[in-house]
């Protein structure tokens, strides 16, 4: 029994050991992981604030600069390239251009035999945006419109589908690709002619090409290309004028077109004396007018010097050795109360000019042009105010000069001679002038 107890003494012992020692190494873990943080504590606050001295040391451009470089970096990622703002107005300054070269052949009346057009399809290049194509199809017919009688149709079946199961396949047709029914389509619409355009555009360059065919036979009646490149160099062949095609957008407001013409030449013109010897003048011409309806009517004002052909040309002298002969011969001398006007050497004419020109769709300086004109005015001269009316012909030749042939007719008035007024008749007269023409 005794050696039993000892026996359990020395296991209860042991066993209290053995607890005492494990709680002990508890408390040493404990206390060693609580070191760990704090160490680590420290060390991490360490690194900031060495990291914020280093920010701080560091120049503050530089860090802006890995920003804003970032930024970049992303903004580079996220987009896509846009063409600016004065490149999208060059594309389309470029695209008024072609068309206006394209309505000046409709103008000239390239496409004036065929009647019923309906433009069947536009295409654009890859470049350009496909919702292009309805805007260059509105912009060919406004060309049309504008400068001819043309009757252009909408073929609106030309721009629908149809889809039909054909051996288990589904098949989508329309008028463009399908002969047949772009004939049931013509038929339906009363439409004669096709009208196909195609856009190209270059970096360098832009082409506009437009075809028509009969809508019947399918034979080809038209076609046409448009190079930017080559644009103004076939009007400097054709001797016209390019401003009279190029649009004019630069400005909303309306932008006059004016002809000034400086002459001179000869006219006879009624004097007050009524000899026919003072009749003749040499007669310096202005004349300024304003175009409208399209170059074919010209309205402004026409000034006119004349100036007595005798008292610029002098006698000639007679040759020597000649022999004069006179004669005496007896007269009675009447006394009237009539006061008897003295001729004039010059004069001044006022008029308002009135023209008409017969100069087609496009005025051409290869071409002789031919003018009506109208004037309506006075004539005056020293103590004498007359109403005075001219018509007549000009004949444009080139671009800078011209030919006017006028007849004229001075209607009576009075004339204030030594404070009396005395009667005068009208009478007629012409003028030839050759002018210089800006």
């Amino acid at each position: 029994m005794r050696l039993l107890g000892r026996q359990f003494t020395i296991r209860s012992l042991t066993c209290i050991a053995l607890v005492t020692t494990t709680f002990a190494a508890i408390d040493a873990r404990a206390a060693e992981t609580d070191e760990y943080k704090d160490e680590q504590e420290e060390e991490d606050n360490s690194t900031q604030v060495d990291q914020n001295s280093v920010q701080k040391s560091q120049p503050r451009g530089r860090s802006e600069d890995k920003k804003n470089s970032s930024r970049e970096s992303a903004k580079t990622r996220d987009s896509t390239p846009v063409a600016n703002s004065r490149q999208v107005r060059r594309f389309h300054a470029v695209l008024d251009e072609l068309l206006a070269e394209f309505g000046y052949d409709v103008k000239a009346g390239q496409i004036k035999g065929l009647s019923n057009i309906a433009v069947r399809k536009v295409k654009v290049s890859s470049a350009i945006p496909r919702t292009y194509e309805e805007y260059i199809e509105t912009l060919i017919v406004e060309r049309i419109r504008e400068n001819s009688q043309v009757r252009i149709l909408d073929c609106i079946p030309c721009k629908t589908r149809t889809s039909s199961l054909i051996d288990g396949k589904l098949m989508i047709t329309s008028p463009a690709t399908n002969m047949a029914k772009l004939d049931s389509a013509a038929t339906t619409m009363g439409i004669e002619n096709f009208m196909d355009v195609i856009l190209v555009y270059h970096t360098s360059h832009m082409v506009l090409a437009v075809n028509v065919f009969n809508s019947q036979s399918k034979e080809m009646v038209w076609a046409r290309s448009y190079n930017s490149e080559t644009l103004k160099t076939r009007f400097q062949k054709l001797a016209v004028d390019y401003s009279q095609v190029e649009p004019k957008r630069l400005s909303e407001e309306y932008t006059p077109e004016y002809r000034l013409m400086v002459g001179l030449g000869g006219a006879s013109v009624p004097n007050l004396s009524g000899r026919p010897a003072d009749s003749a003048m040499l007669n310096l011409q202005i004349r300024s007018t304003e175009k409208f309806n399209n170059r074919h009517n010209e309205v402004g004002l026409m000034f006119s010097f004349l100036q007595a052909a005798s008292s610029v040309v002098s006698s000639a002298p007679a040759e020597s050795g000649s022999t004069s002969t006179s004669s005496t011969t007896s007269s009675t001398t009447t006394t009237s109360s009539t006061p008897v006007p003295k001729a004039f050497k010059t004069a001044v004419g006022l008029y308002a000019h009135f023209s008409y020109l017969f100069v087609g769709q496009v005025e051409s300086y290869n071409e002789m042009r031919t003018g009506v004109g109208l004037d309506l005015g006075t004539l005056i001269a020293s103590g004498y105010l007359a109403p005075a009316a001219r018509g007549g012909f000009d004949f444009f030749l080139g671009r800078r000069f011209s030919m006017s042939f006028y007849g004229h007719y001075i209607g009576p008035a009075s004339v204030n001679v030594s404070g009396s007024a005395a009667k005068v008749k009208g009478g007629g007269g012409g003028d030839v002038i050759f002018s210089l023409n800006y």
